[in-house]
C-alpha cells in the first residue's frame, strides 16, 4: 500500500506542477514579475536539505538576488499602473478618456480632423480672429428680439462689439435672410404677436458686417409659438451645425467659436445642451463633405469670472468628449 501511495504521489507531482504553471501564466504580468522576482531574492539564500530542513545563508552570487529586487520594483510599479487606468475607465463610466487632451484653460479631442474644444467664459470676450467666425444663438425669426436681449449670448455679443449699432445689425440680419431663404412663414409668435419664421436649424454668416472686420454667423436654435414660448431641442442644434459648417465652407472659414446653444431661453438643461451641441459638431465634423469641416471649433461654456462656478462641470466636458473622441 506505501508503495502504491508513494507511485501515486510521484505520478501526481507533474500534474501538479503543469496546473500550477497554468494558473500562473493566467495571472497579471506585474503578478509573474513578483513572484520570479521573489524566487530570485529568496532562494540563493535558503538550502533545503534532504528532511526539508530551511537552513539560510549569504548568497553565492548576487546577480540572481539584484534581478529579483527589480523584477519587485517593476512589479509594484506595473501594479500602480493599472490601478490608475482602472480609476479612469471607471470614471469615465467605460469611455475611453484616453483621446482627451487637456491643459489649465481647455479641453478637446479631435474628430474628422477637427479638433473640438470646450473652454469657459463669455462669449462677448470673443473679439475677431483672422479666419475664424463667431456663432450665436437666435430664434426662429431672425428678429430684434434677440438681439435686444442683454440677457441672451447674441444680445450680450452684439451689445458688447457692435455697441450702438444694435438696430442697423437687426436689420441687417433681417435683410440678410430674405435674401438667402426668401419670404419666411408668418407664425403666431404670442397673443396678438406675429411674426415671418425663417425655420429652426438655418443658418446665415454676416462677413464684415456694418464695416467690422469680423464674420458672425447666427444659427436658429429656438422656436416661438403662442402657447407655448420659447423652446429648444437637441435635434435643432444638429441641423444648425450642418448649415453652419456648409455656410463656413463656402466663406472659407476654418475655424468657428459659439456659446452653448439651447441653454438659455431655449430651455434645455444646460448639461445636456453642451453635450447635445458636442454630438451636433461631431456629426458634422465627422459626416461633412471635403472642406465642410472647419480645422477648430471652440464652445465657450458660461462663466460669469474666474470666482464664480462653471455652469457645466468639467467631469461632463471630459466624458462627452471621450464619447466623440473615442470613435475616431
Amino acid at each position: 500500500m506505501q508503495c502504491v501511495k508513494a507511485s501515486n504521489r510521484c505520478c501526481d507531482e507533474p500534474d501538479n506542477m503543469i496546473n500550477f504553471v497554468a494558473k500562473l501564466v493566467d495571472k497579471p504580468y506585474w503578478a509573474i514579475a513578483l513572484i520570479l522576482g521573489v524566487v530570485l531574492v529568496v532562494f540563493p539564500c535558503v538550502t533545503i536539505d534532504r528532511n526539508y530542513r530551511w537552513s539560510s545563508h549569504p548568497p553565492d552570487t548576487l546577480v540572481p538576488v539584484v534581478v529579483g529586487i527589480l523584477l519587485v520594483l517593476i512589479s509594484a510599479a506595473a501594479f500602480v499602473l493599472s490601478l490608475v487606468r482602472r480609476d479612469t475607465v471607471d470614471r469615465g463610466a467605460g469611455i475611453d478618456l484616453t483621446h482627451v487632451k487637456e491643459d489649465r484653460e481647455a479641453l478637446w479631442t479631435t474628430v474628422g480632423g477637427c479638433e473640438i474644444r470646450v473652454v469657459e467664459g463669455r462669449i462677448e470676450d470673443q473679439s475677431g480672429v483672422t479666419g475664424a467666425a463667431i456663432a450665436l444663438p437666435c430664434n426662429e425669426y431672425f428678429d430684434d428680439e434677440c438681439v435686444d436681449d442683454r440677457r441672451s449670448a447674441l444680445g450680450a455679443y452684439v451689445s458688447r462689439i457692435f455697441g450702438g449699432q444694435v438696430a442697423a445689425f437687426g436689420a441687417l440680419t433681417k435683410e440678410e435672410c430674405k435674401r438667402r431663404f426668401g419670404s419666411g412663414i408668418p407664425q403666431q409668435k404670442a397673443d396678438g404677436v406675429s411674426g415671418e419664421s425663417f425655420g429652426v436649424g438655418r443658418c446665415v454668416l454676416l462677413l464684415n458686417p456694418l464695416g467690422h472686420s469680423l464674420a458672425v454667423a447666427l444659427v436658429s436654435t429656438t422656436t416661438q409659438r403662442a402657447g407655448e414660448g420659447l423652446a429648444s431641442r437637441i435635434s435643432y442644434l444638429c441641423d444648425g451645425m450642418r448649415e453652419l459648417f456648409t455656410r463656413l465652407a463656402d466663406a472659407r472659414l476654418n475655424e468657428v467659436i459659439m456659446p452653448v446653444m439651447g441653454s438659455g431661453h431655449g430651455g434645455i438643461y444646460r448639461p445636456l445642451a453642451l453635450v447635445g451641441l458636442i454630438l451636433a459638431v461631431a456629426e458634422a465634423a465627422r459626416y461633412g463633405q471635403g472642406a465642410q469641416r472647419p480645422k477648430r471649433v471652440t464652445i465657450i461654456v458660461f462663466r460669469k469670472d474666474a470666482n464664480s462656478p462653471s455652469e457645466v462641470e468639467a467631469v461632463v466636458v471630459r466624458r462627452a468628449l471621450g464619447l466623440v473622441g473615442s470613435r475616431e
